[in-house]
């Protein structure tokens, strides 16, 4: 989307202000001692009269284009900020900068390297972060703080470089696995009868072998010289530059190799995230430990679940509960809010990142986000990683639907023409929707359907070891979780469950896959099951050839918006329709596994031109020629475990063991654009 330039007459300070201006760390960035402060969300009030900007904004536009071109230089992008925020730019850094917040995205002796501060900060400025810090530390963390300290500002870029290179090295601490139980012909590929699809299964099946890794024995034996947490065993990767193990790519993952019959496999991926949460507490996003104060879905309880029921190990199940009580128990005090009505309070979930600081992972563009959010610029960080935290990242799920900021271009248009000259004006860059993720303040449908799940999941695999006490109080959980879903996030007009705004006191009425998603519980009645099945038709997300969008917004271009189709969302979606009981949803189960199916058949065996053969993160549903999805922080990546193992869940349950032959095309290339 094209970006906008707006001039904006009220200046607010803001987290990096000095006397009302944003502070540039290094004037070689922008050419300027002072970047002007763009506006924040109090500045509404001084908003022309809208009549009197319609009759000026021809005469506005006219004067803004030059504008466009001056300030080109100052380094503000689009909405492919990345573009920028990757490219060397930078010879000299004039003097150190802190952002101004109060939790780091990890914390330990590493935090400083790693996480945030003056080193994450230069090192970005030099557009070095893709090796500075590097994947292992020469020294002790206090010793390359030490050495860092010592370099003067104005920081040279090759001193910079020499201090990179004599305190981190290149190593790479994974290892290709061999997958101890991997075989060719699977004994499931058997029971898919559809020639067509058994090829494509056993193809699937062989990509395993290309996503095993293990940690480097070094790893183990030198712990503290590595920004990350090492586990046991081997284990699967999603592929791409998803090069170690992250949490819930592994739900799908696992699936499929249940599939695979790599039962052992999983057991040890498994066993992995046991010593994760006895060391963290909880399974955070990944090993890496930029990410290890977040989450992300919880689906640890369903892992182990998925893996005892196709061994019924009752051995590894007792050994394995009680990590299931001790995520569950963090989840609930860490990610759960009381929503009080006049009468009762409801206890419920929402992800909460512990951090409020940029991403290093992706530092200036939290910086800029941060700067031009609507709102303070602690809540704009956390609210990013907390977006993280949810799988989804990022979705207009998590914007604001109005207000500042809330969309591109309909941003403070409110100028009069005639004050260009006689006041100080601000120019600022409106691209991204970004600048208004509110994710802290909305209650998801999803997480509180895992925890009801979880709950359940959790009461029948304590009944297996005969534990009813135990049982008992999961149900009880369950129970109250899922009463307190039916008063918060089911609407009655909509006939099935949305977000709810904490903030706005409302439901946010638009369509996700995860409007769905309670229906996984079993708990749903036949009549809100027949609702749900009214609700679908009327969205028209059942119309696209490649499966369900992950939203119907396509002005956002983030990557889990439309039209981009993600298999954990569909592999959701078709789950819970199927549970429901009800033949008409089991209807559209089924249809929408056979377009996904399709979808990835097509990349993987049968690319359109100019793609090559691969089975991808992310696929644009409008086709179901397997193209690939787009947008996002960074290019779209194949491998891939989640859809490998969504997709060989969904031949399983649907294709196993039946005559039924099953198209390889459709009528046309899409339904809708």
């Amino acid at each position: 989307m094209t970006s906008v330039l707006v001039l904006v007459f009220c200046s607010t300070p803001g987290p990096f202000t000095r006397n009302g201006k944003i502070h540039a760390p290094n004037r070689r960035l922008s050419q300027l001692d002072d970047v002007p402060t763009p506006p924040e969300a109090s500045c509404a009030h001084k908003m022309a009269p809208f009549p009197t900007t319609l009759l000026r904004l021809f005469f506005v536009v006219l004067t803004l284009l030059p504008l466009a071109a001056s300030t080109a230089h100052v380094g503000v992008t689009g909405p492919d900020t990345k573009r920028w925020a990757e490219k060397p730019r930078l010879e000299l850094v004039d003097e150190p900068f802190l952002p101004n917040c109060t939790e780091p995205v990890c914390t330990g002796p590493l935090a400083n390297i790693y996480c945030t501060g003056k080193l994450i900060h230069a090192s970005w400025m030099f557009g070095l972060q893709s090796s500075c810090p590097g994947d292992m530390m020469l020294q002790s963390p206090d010793a390359i703080i030490a050495a860092f300290n010592k370099l003067e500002y104005p920081l040279k870029r090759e001193d910079f470089k020499q201090f990179c290179h004599d305190n981190f090295a290149t190593f790479p601490y994974l290892k290709l696995a061999k997958l101890r139980d991997w075989t060719e012909e699977p004994p499931n590929l058997r029971r898919v009868k559809d020639d067509h699809l058994r090829k494509f299964a056993k193809r699937l099946n062989g990509i395993w072998r290309s996503l095993g890794r293990k940690f480097d024995a070094k790893v183990k034996e030198n712990p503290d010289l590595f920004p990350v947490l090492p586990v046991p065993h081997a284990f699967v990767v999603p592929g791409g530059f998803f090069q170690i193990y992250f949490y819930w790519d592994s739900y799908w993952i696992i699936k499929g190799l249940i599939f695979s019959n790599m039962t052992l496999s999983a057991r040890d991926m498994i066993d992995n995230f046991a010593s994760v949460i006895q060391h963290n507490g909880f399974i955070p996003n990944s090993g890496n430990v930029q990410l290890s104060r977040r989450s992300q879905p919880p689906l640890f309880t369903q892992m182990l679940a998925d893996y005892y029921y196709a061994t019924q190990d009752k051995a590894f199940l007792s050994s394995m509960l009680p990590f299931v009580d001790a995520e569950l128990s963090w989840w609930r005090s860490n990610r759960s809010v009381v929503l009080s009505s006049n009468v009762t309070n409801y206890t419920m979930f929402h992800f909460r990142a512990a951090s409020n600081c940029p991403r290093p992972e992706n530092y200036l563009v939290d910086l800029e986000n941060g700067v031009k959010g609507a709102g303070n610029a602690e809540f704009i960080w956390s609210s990013i990683a907390s977006a993280c935290e949810s799988g989804l990242d990022f979705s207009s799920r998590w914007f604001a639907y109005a207000g500042p900021r809330a969309r591109n271009f309909l941003f403070k248009l409110y100028l009069l023409t005639h004050l260009l000259l006689l006041m100080h004006l601000t120019v600022v860059v409106i691209s991204g929707t970004k600048f208004s993720i509110r994710t802290n303040n909305i209650i998801p449908v999803d997480l509180n359907a895992f925890m009801v799940l979880n709950y359940d999941s959790a009461a029948d695999l304590y009944l297996e070891l005969g534990r009813e006490r135990k049982a008992q109080n999961y149900r009880k959980l369950a129970a109250d979780l899922w009463a307190s879903m039916g008063s918060v996030l089911w609407n009655e007009a909509e006939g099935v469950w949305l977000d709810y705004d904490v903030s706005e006191q409302a439901h946010r009425r638009k369509f996700y896959p995860s409007n769905v998603f309670p229906l996984l519980t079993g708990r749903a009645t036949l009549q809100a099951a027949d609702r749900v099945h009214y609700y679908l038709r009327s969205t028209g997300a059942l119309d696209f050839r490649g499966g369900i969008p992950s939203t119907l917004d396509d002005s956002s271009h983030e990557q889990w918006d439309f039209p981009n189709g993600w298999a954990p969302s569909i592999h959701l979606f078709v789950e819970s329709l199927r549970r429901s009981s009800h033949p008409r949803l089991f209807d559209i189960a089924l249809q929408t596994a056979d377009k996904f199916i399709r979808t990835v058949y097509n990349g993987l065996l049968n690319p359109i031109e100019g793609h090559p053969p691969a089975c991808w993160e992310k696929y644009d549903v409008r086709y179901d020629d397997g193209r690939p999805g787009t947008g996002g922080e960074y290019p779209v990546q194949q491998g891939f475990g989640w859809t490998n193992g969504a997709v060989l869940d969904m031949i399983l349950k649907f294709h196993a063991d039946t005559d039924k032959q099953f198209r390889l095309s459709s009528k046309g290339s899409h339904i809708r654009r």
